[in-house]
Formats: structure tokens, C-alpha cells, sequence
């Protein structure tokens, strides 16, 4: 189908001898409104429709509140098949079953469906070609028209009994489709369910079989010129038979549909989860009911020694962790003498490289105080050589004194020199001081993080010991909860099982009414007299009365049921006697009136817990 609202310059399609075009899908009976307001446009994705021709569309086929008529179908069912199982139940004597399924309560009248619903929405339609183009405005009318007549003398041929209970022709489309909705009903009678009344689609051949109704489908519609669908299924049979490649499987993918896939896919997986899940449920359940309060207490003795089990293993992890946190605080106390006595040793360091510093400063001022001299020599040398340049001749009388000067010079020099290495070697001590206080930081350092990692070592063995006490208090708690609603559950069942013992020994009975909502549960001619002893029975059964109605109501029709059959089988043996009693004395007729009397039917009433 287009997505645009208006079918402007279509574009042509080929189509020879066009498929006549039918498709099923399943319609569960609360989409039914869903189905209503896509059929009259007020929502729903309208992209592909023409607004302007929607007018025209036309109910072919319409029972009135066609929709409730089926709701009620749905209600009725489900209310006799409860009924009908709980006598089936009851004629078999299996209590703990019926006890069951008053728990579950009434269920749908149809088995579990994975296609949508139990009824049958279909379409009819054909290529638009066939039609004269695409739109409305581009249609043959009389090709609208026969195509019409014809598929409504298919659709009631094929559903006949109210079967077809919806059908309406589109006009405002591309092509134009024919919707119908279809509801079929069946009965099974069994000794455990008894009759149930079931809505089951597969029951109609047409729905049984896809390729017989395209069969079907192409016969009725040969006289207009249409043919049946290309037989994709027989050709995938034909070419697996051959051995040759399958081809896969087409199906037609409306974009509506596309549309919706998306968002579609995720709930229907979610509700064959859950429809697998409910199914699975019920099983255990019918086979768990019979185990009762033996599965009961295995479970919760179970419970409790797996909950000892896991608390004696959270303690001896607790002891564990307690043992593992104490040597790692004898860990981080060693690690704390460790960095203390660093601390010392640095302390120590520092004093010797201030010592070391501070000789450093002196051999610096002996080292200016001998460059100070060496320049004063210096310049006595220059003031000297002057002096021999200007007296050579008293060369051999300063010569000693030159040599003198010389040699205070020399020494001068070397003891530059010895106070230069001095001052080399302090350097060296100095920097070899220096890379023991860098290594002893680094030492330090390296306590200081391992002192940081063992605080995280602990703080997190602290948290997981935390960890395992709140998951410890969790399991107490859980424990604690399941006990309480075992606790509940025990108590229930005991008083759902008083309440039936009550009405075993007519404590308890069901009034019958002519108006249904007028029945209720009252009181038997072996309740107590005493109102307060009415009231404590009442507080009693009052958590399970809503259970123990249906159950009397059962019970009463079952018991109602034998003792009509009863009576009637003494009014036959009593109007046989009545034929013979002319030849009885008046004694004889007189107590024959007083037994008939006496087990004529009577309807008492009585107010009990039900009002």
C-alpha cells in the first residue's frame, strides 16, 4: 500500500491474470475495539488511507453489537466450563483437584494461541490493476461491484451458522479489500472436564488447511477472471522431493504491519514466554496440589538448613577476613617501625650533610683567602721584576730573595692545588650524601605506598566483610519472610479445609435462588444457635469465603442433583403404592400420607455468612 494520503500518477502494474488475494490472522476478543477503530478511522496509523473516500466505505455483514454479542459468548463460556469441570471433578471425588481449580478460578474458553486470538480477522482483495488503477476514482465500478457479490457468497458459503459476524468493504485505499471477523465454536465432552464449550477456528476446514482455502478461494473467483495465488508451498514439497534447493518461504508484509513489527516482535515473544510460563505454572501446580502440606514442610525444612548452611559459611568467611585484617594491621605496624626508623635514619643524614655543607663553606673561605694572597705574590713578582729590569747589575744580590719568593710562591700554589682536591672531595661527599638521602626518600616513598595500599587492602576486606554480613542479614530476612507466607498459606488451607468439613456436616449450605444474584452461602440446620458462636465461625472462614461460595454452590448443585433424582424415583414407587392403597385400611393410607409428606421438597431460607 502507498503511504501518502492521496493516489496521484500511480504507477502501472503488469498483471495478466491477477491473484484473487485472501489472508488470515488471528483477533484476540479484547482487540476487538483496536479492530473498531481502524475499520471507522478514528485512529490508528491512517498514512495509507484517503480520508476524503473513507464515506464510502460499506458494512456488508452485521449482526447489532456484534462485538458485546461475542464479549458475552466469552463470559458464558468461561462461567459453564468452570462449572461443568467442578462437577466432572466432583462425580470423580478428586477434592484436592477441585481445591485447585477453585484457586485458579475460571479461564478462557480456547487453547493457548501464538497467532493472536482465537478468532479470525480476514481480508479479501485483489491487484489493483484489475480494478482500472490506483484509487477510488481509477475503479471499474462493475468489476467492484461483482467482486463484492462474490465475496460475500464465498464468506457466508464457507462460515455458515454465525460464523461470519463482521464484514466491511474498503473504498478509501489503494486497492479494494474486503474485512471480516470470524468466531467458531465447538463442543468436547470428556469425564474430566465434562462439556466444554470452545472457541477453536481450526475447526472450520478453511481455517485447517491455508492451501485448500486458496484452493476454495481461486474456484470462486475463476468467473470474474481471477486465478489462485501462486502455489509457493507445493513448489518448496516439489523441490524438496527433487533434492533440489527449497525456496524460501514469502509472506506479504502489509506496511502497517511493517510498521508495527518493530514494537510488535518484543511483546510477542514476551507473551509466548509468559503463555509457555502460565502453561508450565498450571502443570506444576495440578501435580504439586496432591503433595499439599508434605511439599510444604520438605520445602521449608529445606530452606532452613540451606539458610544454617550459609550462615556457617558467611561466619567462617567473617572469621577468616577478622584473621586476615589483624595480620594485616601487624603488617602495617611493622610497616610503621619500618618508616619511623627511616625517618630516624634521614634525620641522621640531614645532620651530616648540614656538617658537610657548612666544612664545604670554610674550604670556600680558605680557598679566597689563598687566591687573596696569590694575587698579593702576584703582584709583588711584577713589582720584582721591575726591579731587576731597572738594576741588573744587582741581579746576584736579589737573587736569593727571588728564589725566596719563588718558592712562598710554589707553595703558595700547591697549597692552592691540596685545597682544590679538598674541595673536590667534599663536592664527591657531598653528592655521594646526597644520592643516599635521594635513595633513603625513595625508601620512604615506597613505605609510604605500600602503608596506602595495605590501609586499601584492609578497607576493602572490611567491606567485604560488611558485604557478608548485610548479605547474611538478607537470607535471615528471606528466610523469615518465607516462613511467614508458608505460616499464611498453612493457615488458609487449614481454614479453607474447616469451612469444607462445615459444609460436609450442613454447618454451612448454599440457598438456591430463582435470581441468580440472590444465592448465597447461609447457614445449615447444624449450625450453632448461639450468635456469638456464628460470629466466631464467621471470623474464622471470612480470609477464604470468597473461595468457599463457589465450592457450596458446587456442592449444593451436585446434592440438589442426586436427591431430585431421588424423589423422583419415590414418586414413582409412591404412585404405584397409591394404585394398590384402595385395598388398604385407613391406618395404612394414613401413614402412606405421612411418608409422602415428609420427604416432599422444602426450600428453606436462612442468612448466614454469605450476605
Amino acid at each position: 500500500m502507498s503511504e501518502h494520503s492521496k493516489f496521484d500518477n500511480p504507477q502501472p502494474v503488469s498483471a495478466t491474470k491477477p491473484p484473487v488475494v485472501l489472508r488470515f490472522q488471528g483477533l484476540h476478543p479484547n482487540n476487538l475495539g483496536r479492530f473498531d477503530m481502524h475499520d471507522h478511522r478514528s485512529g490508528g496509523d491512517l498514512s495509507h488511507v484517503d480520508l476524503d473516500a473513507s464515506r464510502l466505505n460499506e458494512v456488508l455483514h452485521c449482526e447489532p453489537k456484534w462485538q458485546e454479542t461475542i464479549k458475552a459468548e466469552v463470559a458464558a463460556a468461561k462461567r459453564n466450563n468452570f462449572h461443568e469441570r467442578q462437577e466432572a471433578l466432583l462425580k470423580k471425588s478428586r477434592k484436592a483437584e477441585l481445591a485447585a481449580l477453585i484457586v485458579e478460578g475460571e479461564s478462557d474458553p480456547w487453547r493457548r494461541c501464538s497467532g493472536g486470538g482465537p478468532l479470525r480477522e480476514g481480508i479479501l482483495t485483489v491487484n489493483k490493476e484489475w480494478l482500472g488503477g490506483t484509487g477510488q476514482a481509477e475503479w471499474d465500478a462493475a468489476k467492484v461491484g461483482s467482486f463484492k457479490r462474490t465475496a460475500m457468497d464465498f464468506l457466508l458459503q464457507h462460515f455458515p451458522d454465525g460464523q461470519l459476524r463482521y464484514a466491511n468493504a474498503h473504498h478509501d485505499e489503494e486497492a479494494f479489500h474486503i474485512h471480516f471477523v470470524v468466531a467458531v465454536w465447538t463442543e468436547k465432552v470428556t469425564t474430566n472436564r465434562g462439556r466444554q464449550v470452545l472457541m477453536q477456528a481450526s475447526k472450520n476446514p478453511l481455517f485447517s488447511t491455508y492451501e485448500d482455502a486458496q484452493d476454495l478461494a481461486g474456484e470462486a473467483f475463476a468467473p470474474l477472471g481471477l486465478a489462485r495465488g501462486e502455489r509457493r508451498a507445493e513448489a518448496r514439497r516439489l523441490a524438496k522431493a527433487a533434492g533440489e534447493v527449497v525456496p524460501k518461504k514469502r509472506r506479504h508484509i502489509p506496511p502497517s504491519e511493517w510498521r508495527a513489527n518493530q514494537q510488535s516482535t518484543g511483546h510477542e515473544v514476551a507473551n509466548e514466554i509468559i503463555d509457555a510460563a502460565q502453561s508450565e505454572a498450571k502443570v506444576i501446580i495440578d501435580d504439586g496440589r496432591n503433595a499439599g502440606e508434605v511439599a510444604i514442610r520438605k520445602s521449608r525444612k529445606r530452606a532452613i538448613k540451606e539458610a544454617h548452611k550459609r550462615k556457617e559459611a558467611t561466619t567462617r568467611e567473617v572469621a577468616a577476613a577478622e584473621r586476615h585484617r589483624k595480620e594485616e594491621e601487624r603488617a602495617a605496624d611493622a610497616a610503621r617501625k619500618g618508616r619511623a626508623d627511616a625517618e630516624a635514619a634521614l634525620v641522621i643524614i640531614e645532620g651530616k650533610a648540614a656538617n658537610i655543607v657548612q666544612a664545604t663553606q670554610v674550604a670556600e673561605e680558605t680557598l679566597q683567602e689563598v687566591k687573596a694572597e696569590t694575587v698579593v705574590e702576584v703582584g709583588k713578582m711584577q713589582g720584582i721584576k721591575a726591579d731587576i729590569e731597572e738594576a741588573e747589575s744587582e741581579l746576584v744580590g736579589v737573587l736569593a730573595e727571588v728564589e725566596e719568593v719563588s718558592n712562598k710562591r710554589d707553595l703558595a700554589a700547591d697549597d692552592v692545588v691540596v685545597q682544590g682536591q679538598k674541595l673536590d672531595r667534599l663536592q664527591s661527599l657531598m653528592k655521594i650524601e646526597g644520592e643516599a638521602l635521594t635513595l633513603t626518600s625513595r625508601q620512604v616513598q615506597s613505605l609510604i605506598v605500600a602503608r596506602q595500599d595495605e590501609a586499601q587492602a584492609l578497607n576493602a576486606e572490611k567491606t567485604k566483610m560488611a558485604a557478608a554480613k548485610a548479605e547474611l542479614t538478607e537470607v535471615e530476612s528471606r528466610v523469615v519472610k518465607a516462613e511467614a507466607k508458608l505460616s499464611k498459606a498453612e493457615i488458609l488451607m487449614k481454614t479453607l479445609v474447616e469451612g469444607i468439613d462445615m459444609l460436609g456436616s450442613a454447618v454451612l449450605r448454599w440457598i438456591s435462588a430463582a435470581n441468580p444474584s440472590e444465592e448465597t452461602l447461609g447457614w445449615g440446620p447444624n449450625a450453632p444457635k448461639i450468635k456469638e458462636e456464628r460470629g466466631q465461625i464467621l471470623t474464622r472462614l471470612r480470609p477464604v469465603i470468597l473461595k468457599l461460595g463457589p465450592l457450596a454452590q458446587s456442592i449444593s448443585l451436585t446434592i440438589e442433583s442426586i436427591l431430585t433424582k431421588e424423589r423422583q424415583e419415590l414418586a414413582a414407587d409412591a404412585a404405584y403404592v397409591l394404585d394398590l392403597r384402595e385395598s388398604w385400611e385407613a391406618d395404612q393410607r394414613a401413614e402412606l400420607t405421612r411418608i409422602l409428606n415428609a420427604n416432599s421438597e422444602a426450600a428453606p431460607t436462612s442468612e448466614g455468612p454469605g450476605t
